[in-house]
């Protein structure tokens, strides 16, 4: 028997994986989304009030990961939740 939360069947991983793999394209979007509407936003004036070094700050984070995610192979990500 095995202790914990091991998958103990195939579909027991096809789903476990299916489900984090899911979560990363929600999250990879959602980021995605963050970084263009960020471009098109002056965070130093109303209702933002963002100093230029926080305006800096959250839009290189968030450029940054974006970029990261991209360079994400997506082959078998896709694949894998049947998006292909």
């Amino acid at each position: 028997m095995t202790v914990g939360a091991a998958p103990l069947s195939a579909q027991d991983v096809n789903n476990l994986i299916g489900a984090h793999l899911r979560a990363f394209l929600d999250v990879k979007n959602t980021i995605n989304q963050d970084r263009e509407w960020l471009a098109a936003q002056d965070l130093k004036i109303e209702p933002y009030n963002f100093s230029a070094d926080q305006e800096t700050l959250i839009k290189s984070a968030v450029l940054g990961l974006d970029t990261s995610l991209d360079g994400v192979d997506m082959t078998f990500i896709t694949r894998l939740v049947g998006l292909y």
